[in-house]
């Protein structure tokens, strides 16, 4: 099912599977900085942002890097739409995801890079900030966009990945 995995990103097929893989990538990634402190919010997150990008993508990508005093769970694919935030009924068995997302992250969004596809990112806190390993994506301040990260780092991977098949 993986086709690349490496300290901080996880280029994936898009099927229902990936999405366990995601939040077991999130789970060593996170573990492996000692920022466990937001592993069970980031878990979530990711899981639920996975969720929405293999839906109508062919692949997905997963990007976790650390900037400040802030997680950044960031995930691509190809699919032309924009998730939204649904109004979902107390019956309604799928439509809460992004709520959950917004109640957790301190902030999230949708870009789209000059590459093509989307990127949708969530911002969390860290409680106590750990030292990214070496490899790991440089942190970056909070004044680089997440349209210049996805740009820059997620998609040149993600491009790299795709070359590699």
């Amino acid at each position: 099912m993986s086709r690349q995995c490496a300290g901080d990103r996880l280029v994936l097929v898009a099927v229902p599977e990936s999405v366990g893989r995601a939040r077991a990538f999130t789970a060593a990634t996170l573990r492996s900085w000692g920022a466990v402190g937001v592993l069970d919010d980031a878990l979530l997150v990711s899981s639920e942002l996975v969720t929405n990008a293999i839906r109508g993508a062919d692949l997905v990508a997963v990007q976790l890097r650390l900037a400040e005093r802030s997680l950044y769970v960031e995930v691509w694919d190809g699919a032309p739409g924009v998730p939204e935030v649904a109004h979902a009924d107390a019956e309604d068995e799928e439509g809460r995801g992004l709520r959950l997302v917004e109640a957790l992250a301190t902030r999230w969004g949708v870009c789209r890079p000059r590459a093509g596809g989307k990127v949708v990112w969530a911002e969390m806190p860290l409680p106590d900030a750990p030292e990214p390993p070496p490899g790991a994506v440089a942190p970056l301040g909070p004044e680089v966009s997440a349209e210049l990260l996805a740009d820059v780092a997620l998609m040149e991977r993600v491009l790299g990945a795709l070359r590699g098949w």
